[in-house]
């Protein structure tokens, strides 16, 4: 009975690992969504020019999930383990919307959107501005004209003290 009697148990044991195996694919998840990645509200973020961006895209589901980035509806990276987006050197361009897409063998997820806008301000020349008026008639100064996001604002000084709109100097 010796031999035969380990060879007769092979099969069940074979048996009872390939429905453990089973049970394990039974219970997979889908990819769902972690932390406070909740709500279908659009996050947004600005940015300063140059500045490096990270986005990350938290997940939950089933090993191995797998992240892709999408910028205005297009992808920019392919199928990958990594869960963040980092652009090192953040340039107007790089404004948008973004979005991760999760997968597994389940399904997939789509996160929901960050638009990032980018704050920068252009170069600009001073130049100084000289008005001659006469006593009590008001001067117009223009601001120079400077590509800026968010907008500008802009404050005028005469003698090192803020002149606010409307007063009088």
């Amino acid at each position: 009975m010796g031999t035969t009697g380990r060879i007769s148990w092979l099969p069940l044991f074979l048996l009872l690992l390939g429905s453990g195996c089973h049970m394990l694919h039974a219970q997979e998840v889908a990819p769902y969504p972690r932390g406070s990645a909740g709500g279908p509200q659009q996050q947004q973020q600005v940015v300063l020019e140059g500045n490096r961006l990270v986005l990350t895209c938290v997940a939950g589901g089933s090993w191995p999930l797998q992240y892709r980035w999408t910028l205005n509806g297009t992808y920019i990276s392919p199928w990958s383990p990594q869960y963040m987006l980092t652009i090192p050197a953040l340039s107007r361009t790089d404004a948008g919307l973004y979005q991760c897409v999760v997968r597994n063998r389940m399904g997939a997820l789509i996160q929901r959107k960050v638009e990032v806008q980018v704050a920068y301000m252009a170069d600009y020349s001073e130049a100084e501005q000289r008005r001659s008026v006469s006593a009590g008639r008001a001067a117009v100064l223009s601001p120079p004209p400077i590509s800026a996001f968010p907008r500008l604002v802009v404050t005028w000084y005469r003698d090192g003290h803020k002149i606010t709109p409307g007063s009088r100097v």
